[in-house]
């Protein structure tokens, strides 16, 4: 590996540790009862992505007793076909992949694959983004006269602090949430993600998903924050995850149509 390989990858690893919120260091039971004050998670909330390892994620914590229910929230989106197509190409997740929905394959890997009771299992099928799916999370849970007091959620890594903080937006004051990434990217010198249990992005996507998510954290008018679209609460990024996004930006000009901010929440 030259040095500017290790410059990048040193570089994408920071911006990927910010963007991979994880809350406590290990969600085990342990962790999860001193974070939400000696009691287990209200539910575990999946939001909907084209990883079929996230709901594996949700799954292994509902089945380790850390959430009394399992929320599953994707309509619909940019991801859905993505998701259908890993889906349906790996042996683990075939037969879960005819769903229309995100959360619907969600929960056939849930019941199929896992064995979790359909009753344990609510669902939103209908948001389309980040934003869709916290609302709807809250809708869902309020409507089953649960409070949605303490929230385990998980979602796609790159994807996981922008939906902490939607979702944080989305319930009440009084709700905890504990988020906690399903895993952490990893990838070489020349920037390709490595495998984890079969979750990889093509290089392309990858880059245009890692980068594309800082120009929306940030609390400007082109941002998600309260300054501009006000999509999510304010997010301080440290002044290193914003240096080695620079760097990344400017190298890679093909990796830059997702780094503007879109309508999409």
């Amino acid at each position: 590996m030259n040095q500017s390989e290790n410059l990048y990858q040193k570089d994408m690893q920071c911006v990927l540790e910010f963007l991979c919120q994880r809350d406590v260091d290990c969600l085990d039971l342990e962790s999860v009862k001193k974070w939400f004050g000696g009691e287990t998670a209200t539910a575990v909330v999946v939001f909907g992505n084209e990883l079929p390892q996230t709901a594996e994620a949700g799954c292994l914590a509902f089945l380790a007793g850390l959430g009394e229910r399992l929320v599953f929230c994707g309509g619909t989106g940019h991801s859905t076909e993505l998701l259908k197509k890993r889906a349906g190409a790996d042996e683990r997740y075939r037969e879960c992949a005819q769903k229309t929905s995100e959360a619907a394959v969600f929960s056939e890997i849930a019941v199929k694959r896992y064995g979790i009771p359909e009753d344990k299992i609510l669902l939103d099928e209908t948001s389309a983004n980040c934003g869709e799916n916290a609302a709807n999370a809250r809708m869902i849970l309020e409507g089953r006269h649960i409070l949605p007091s303490r929230l385990i959620l998980m979602q796609d890594p790159l994807m996981q602090r922008r939906s902490a903080m939607s979702l944080k937006k989305a319930m009440p004051d009084s709700t905890r949430i504990l988020s906690y990434a399903p895993f952490l990217p990893q990838c070489d010198g020349r920037l390709n993600p490595l495998p984890w249990q079969g979750a990889v992005w093509e290089r392309e996507r990858f880059l245009e998903l890692a980068l594309g998510e800082i120009p929306r954290l940030r609390d400007d008018e082109n941002g998600y924050g309260p300054n501009g679209k006000g999509f999510i609460g304010h997010v301080e990024i440290p002044e290193e995850v914003e240096t080695a996004w620079k760097r990344l930006y400017d190298a890679e000009a093909d990796a830059r149509r997702r780094c503007r901010v879109q309508d999409g929440r």
